[in-house]
């Protein structure tokens, strides 16, 4: 299954340890297919911040918004899709996060 993560909440406050950890355990633990969500000119801008601060290891693929099936981590829920809604991943968040994945990932 894909985890489709919306680029944006990539970025600042989002932490880039709690990010990869969240990012981690899904493609580890779980098996899913990571995927970054951004517009088609924003790719290169995403690809060189994520890959600059370690938080691109575990993405496997830039792709367009909606043009994937899965399970969405996002900043709000698009078109009623399956999402775990959060306005950025940090520290305080992180388990909070993981858990919410693991629980709709293994309930699909």
């Amino acid at each position: 299954m894909n985890l489709l993560v919306h680029a944006p909440l990539s970025e600042p406050p989002t932490e880039a340890l709690p990010f990869r950890y969240v990012l981690s355990s899904c493609k580890i633990d779980c098996g899913m297919e990571i995927l970054l969500e951004c517009e088609e000119g924003s790719k290169d801008l995403y690809w060189d911040f994520l890959k600059r601060r370690g938080m691109f290891d575990f993405i496997s693929d830039i792709v367009n918004p909606l043009e994937e099936k899965g399970l969405r981590l996002d900043t709000k829920v698009r078109n009623q899709q399956r999402t775990v809604v959060a306005k950025y991943i940090r520290i305080e968040n992180q388990v909070i996060i993981l858990d919410l994945v693991k629980k709709r990932y293994f309930s699909w």
